[in-house]
């Protein structure tokens, strides 16, 4: 069995994006194209059925159509339609049968009686799916057999006539061999005496599902073929295994290869579960429990799974199997607090549980004592305690204590017991207290409290800040700007950080820093640009991080020179000599060159605008030796130092 692959591979439920279109499909048999179509809509339905469908071939690589159709495709009149296939007779109740016209005036009964016409429509076009009698009928249907084999052929399905202020677009579709495939990922699931089947959906139009007691003969489960990928089957009873399989029915009522087979048993439906009856504690050792199994259910399992957890949300562990009908366990080997569970396995695989059931030994053992304990106090007084964890398996949580000495009594912090091992406390920094004094213990399940830990002492937080230093002297001088000052008066102010900033572009830059041993009370700054305005900030710091500032007033720092022009050459030319050069700095007014012609003295040759760069010197004479320098004036008629010479030969 061959078919195609489809231009649009749906019909009228499937649209494509056009509102109103024709949608076909092919299939390639030895000799012979098969084309199926279908209107997309009921308007299109019933302007197919008025005028019916040309059919036109395009042999691909020739570039002309055919027309195959010298008169339009049409539904059969009734007279010549089968009446004992019942898929015909569908599609002539469709077609001839009397319309379904609005009940009443307004939209409501409009869209009401488009939908039924749609649904009519629906039914119509299934049935020609199944049946190729049918889609003959209903005009719907053509075979081209005046093919050549290995020729590829394309196949245009248009209405014979196009409606006045209506385009319903055509089909176009090409036809290539193709193999059909069977119904794919068929799964199975079973339920009491219910077996539910879904596959894959593919370009079937519908399906047969047949069912099998013995794997060999298989019988069609529905007089009908389903339409959705989908089916649950009833079954006589549990006690057998049924087989399934599923074939696809093509839009030609071709039938497609079967899938797979698959099989199963009804699954017996459990209503009752284990029930825990009795729990023994033995010598506060051991826990011995009971169960019952109430109703069938002793007749139901094939297996019995004994779990336990620490608490009742789990996880359970199995710590006991019994593969036959048990009704108690002695845990050899339990917990301080124990949740058991029943598990039951029935014959079919099937896992139920018993509800949870509490048991406890009798625990007099206290917790080890908290280790590790520390903590620090931040600058606002918020104490931060930590320390190891426990490692108890029934430890409940862990106590803060406080005292501002140790001769005072401890108080409780924590208002619940803490279950991390941190707590956190905020202190008040207006007291004449600098210390606090802070130990935990750790308590289990059954409220056994472990000795104190070691008591740890903190210090409450200095929030008041050293007095600030004062600038008593801040000078320029042409090489640097000398300051001093006197220092803090706090005894407490550790650190000393000395800081530059440019008033231009208020870069800060730290230039100097020393501790308190290394007290100094002046500086000399000579990392510095001309021209440029400076102020300094001397930042004072205690040991609690304390800190304050003194600022300088604003000096102003000029050298009375700049930099050289270092990018500076000079190129002989045909009749003059060029030079060039580049200044890193900016606001040039002007560059002045100087010259001297052999062994004469140098004198200023010409003075050139800041934004220039280059200078073509023309008034030479052959014979001499050319020497050049330069300098560039900035605001203020401060100038760069003088520029290497250069020397060309002329």
């Amino acid at each position: 069995m061959y078919r195609i692959l489809l231009f649009l591979l749906c019909c009228c439920q499937l649209a494509t994006g056009q509102e109103h279109h024709i949608a076909a499909i092919a299939d390639v048999q030895p000799g012979v194209t098969r084309l199926r179509w279908a209107p997309s809509g009921f308007v299109e339905w019933e302007l197919g059925t008025r005028y019916g469908y040309n059919i036109e071939r395009f042999i691909i690589g020739e570039n002309r159509f055919t027309l195959l159709t010298p008169q339009p495709i049409k539904p059969l009149p009734l007279a010549q339609m089968d009446p004992n296939n019942e898929k015909v007779a569908i599609v002539a109740e469709v077609i001839y049968g009397e319309k379904i016209s609005p009940a009443g005036k307004g939209f409501s009964a409009f869209y009401e009686a488009q939908n039924t016409n749609e649904w009519r429509m629906a039914m119509a076009l299934l049935a020609c799916d199944l049946s190729t009698q049918a889609a003959k009928s209903a005009g719907l249907y053509f075979e081209d057999s005046d093919i050549v084999e290995g020729r590829r052929y394309a196949y245009r399905i248009s209405l014979a006539q196009q409606p006045k202020n209506l385009v319903v677009d055509t089909a176009v579709v090409v036809a290539v061999p193709g193999l059909l495939s069977r119904p794919r990922e068929v799964r199975m699931l079973c339920g009491d005496k219910t077996v539910t089947l879904a596959w894959k959906k593919d370009s079937y139009s519908a399906y047969i599902v047949e069912r099998s007691a013995n794997g060999k003969d298989f019988h069609p489960v529905s007089d009908l073929p389903l339409v959705s990928p989908h089916f649950k089957d009833t079954l006589p009873g549990n006690e057998h295994r049924y087989f399934y399989r599923i074939k696809g029915i093509t839009p030609f009522a071709d039938y497609g290869p079967y899938s797979e087979i698959v099989s199963g048993t009804g699954i017996t439906e459990v209503e009752n579960r284990p029930e825990l009856d009795t729990i023994i504690v033995q010598q506060n050792q051991r826990i011995e429990i009971r169960w019952l199994l109430p109703g069938s259910l002793k007749d139901q399992l094939a297996k019995i799974v004994i779990t336990r957890a620490a608490n009742s949300k789990g996880p359970f562990r199995p710590i006991a199997n019994f593969n036959k009908i048990a009704y108690a366990f002695t845990d050899q080997h339990p917990g301080n607090s124990n949740y058991y569970r029943i598990k039951g396995i029935t014959k079919q695989g099937k896992a139920i549980y018993s509800f949870p059931y509490f048991a406890q030994l009798i625990d007099t053992i206290p917790p080890a004592v908290p280790t590790g304990f520390n903590g620090n106090v931040d600058s606002i007084g918020i104490a931060t305690l930590k320390w190891k964890a426990n490692i108890e398996p029934d430890l409940l949580g862990y106590r803060v204590f406080r005292a501002n000495s140790l001769t005072e009594e401890f108080v409780e912090l924590s208002k619940k017991i803490l279950s991390q091992p941190a707590f956190t406390d905020t202190l008040t920094l207006h007291t004449l207290s600098a210390n606090i004094f802070y130990k935990v213990i750790a308590v289990d399940k059954n409220y056994n409290t472990s000795p104190y830990s070691a008591v740890i002492l903190l210090k409450r937080p200095d929030t008041i800040p050293p007095s600030a230093s004062l600038f008593t002297k801040a000078i320029g001088t042409d090489t640097a700007i000398v300051l001093e000052w006197q220092n803090s008066s706090s005894e407490d102010a550790i650190r000393y950080i000395l800081y530059r900033v440019n008033t231009k572009d208020s870069s800060r830059v730290q230039i100097s820093a020393w501790d308190h041993p290394q007290k100094m009370s002046s500086f000399r700054d000579t990392a510095l640009r001309p021209g440029n305005t400076y102020y300094y900030e001397l930042l004072v710091c205690d040991a609690a991080g304390n800190k304050a500032i003194a600022i300088s007033s604003d000096v102003f720092f000029e050298s009375g020179t700049r930099p050289p022009i270092t990018s500076w050459k000079a190129e002989k030319q045909d009749q003059h000599i060029l030079l060039h050069w580049q200044y890193h700095l900016a606001g040039v007014k002007q560059f002045r060159i100087y010259r001297a012609k052999s062994n004469d003295l140098f004198t200023l040759y010409t003075t050139l605008d800041g934004n220039l760069h280059d200078y073509t010197d023309k008034v030479l004479f052959p014979g001499n030796v050319y020497k050049y320098k330069i300098t560039a004036v900035l605001p203020g008629d401060v100038k760069s130092a003088m520029s290497k010479v250069i020397e060309v030969i002329y």
